[in-house]
């Protein structure tokens, strides 16, 4: 149900998890308990997928979930991509006037007899203009859809990269960058000493040398649109504070993940209903977050998590906000679940009484999860 392998992460220069292996079946309620600061909160949002690992993979419901390094490669030379955009302007306005000359299309209805290049410009209509602009887009998405590059860049040595992955860009992005450079654009940043343009920003790409390799995308990944449709489908999550969206009543906030999903209105809300009575919060389904107390706030957080029925819910100190009488309610709630539905639930918790009626414990320190009697 839940595997991780060789989990590492580090924030700036500190390490906070040193290679965790872990696995839960299904089913289970189990609980990580350990000192504040020695990784139980960032191994949750791995395994819950919020978080990325630098390295290892997860496995959740039978999904592998692998991502691509994040390696930030630097930008090409400053003058390499000013030559870039030079090139680019003279190569495709000479295809765009070669291409129109071959098609038979009338570039001007201007007169021959104009003295200036502006006043022949100036004699353009705007349909001609039209038309250069969608053949120049054509030219920069192809070619860069196709090679990563523009002729441009084969001459320079560079190429274009999404940035952080570093894979060559899909033909969304490459439509995008070409759209965009006929926006507005600054030629040169004087604070990092290189082009910045509108196309790369926008885009969220840049420009590389050549030498640099793109990454092989893992055939395991999900883009994040797969991931955020998997975590919508899959996982619940019940946080410490609830984050209950403020403007919306109890059975709006129970419903926003089911109509996220793409499920017909009325069914979500009559889901939400049976749960929010399940919980006793029948009373409150109209109610806004600063009308419930903290306890009930967390009730309807927890039948949030459920309304899309997930396999899994991810607990991260759930009753850290609550008093003892609602936290031991909440404590038995998950247990109750677990036996109604069969739920596998992992817990972060500093409580030791919700702890020990899970049925395992897993204690961590220092990123690491300690060897248990029966694992030594």
């Amino acid at each position: 149900m839940i595997k991780g392998a060789n989990i590492h992460k580090k924030y700036g220069t500190v390490e906070v998890l040193k290679g965790v292996d872990m696995e839960i079946n299904k089913g289970e309620v189990v609980a990580i308990v350990g000192p504040s600061g020695s990784g139980k909160s960032t191994l949750l949002h791995i395994l819950s997928t919020l978080d990325r690992p630098d390295e290892g993979h997860i496995e959740v419901s039978g999904k592998t979930i692998e991502y691509q390094p994040q390696l930030n490669p630097p930008p090409a030379a400053w003058w390499k991509r000013a030559i870039n955009l030079l090139i680019d302007i003279v190569l495709s306005g000479t295809i765009a006037f070669l291409i129109a000359q071959i098609t038979g299309f009338q570039l001007s209805d201007a007169d021959p007899a104009l003295a200036s290049v502006g006043d022949v410009l100036a004699g353009f209509s705007w349909v001609t203009y039209l038309y250069l602009g969608i053949i120049i887009i054509l030219y920069y998405t192809l070619m860069e859809w196709s090679t990563g590059r523009t002729l441009a860049k084969f001459i320079t040595q560079t190429k274009v990269i999404v940035e952080a992955e570093a894979t060559r860009p899909g033909f969304l992005i490459c439509l995008i960058r070409s759209v965009c450079r006929f926006l507005p654009l600054e030629f040169i940043s004087g604070f990092s000493k290189r082009p910045v343009t509108w196309h790369d920003s926008l885009a969220s790409s840049t420009v590389i040398d050549s030498k640099l390799a793109y990454q092989k995308k893992m055939s395991h990944s999900l883009t994040p649109k797969q991931l955020s449709l998997f975590r919508n489908q899959h996982i619940g999550f019940v946080f410490q504070f609830h984050h209950l969206l403020p403007e919306f009543t109890a059975i709006e906030n129970v419903c926003i993940p089911g109509w996220l999903a793409g499920r017909k209105k009325a069914e979500v809300k009559a889901e939400a209903e049976r749960l929010l009575e399940m919980l006793g919060l029948s009373h409150r389904m109209e109610n806004k977050p600063n009308e419930m107390s903290g306890g009930e706030q967390q009730r309807v957080a927890v039948a949030r998590a459920l309304i899309n029925k997930p396999g899994i819910v991810f607990a991260d100190e759930p009753t850290g906000n609550l008093d003892s009488a609602n936290a031991r309610d909440l404590h038995q709630l998950f247990f109750d679940l677990r036996k109604q539905f069969n739920q596998t639930f992992l817990i972060v918790t500093h409580n030791e009484e919700l702890a020990q009626l899970s049925d395992r414990v897993l204690r961590m320190r220092d990123g690491r999860i300690e060897a248990t009697p029966a694992d030594a």
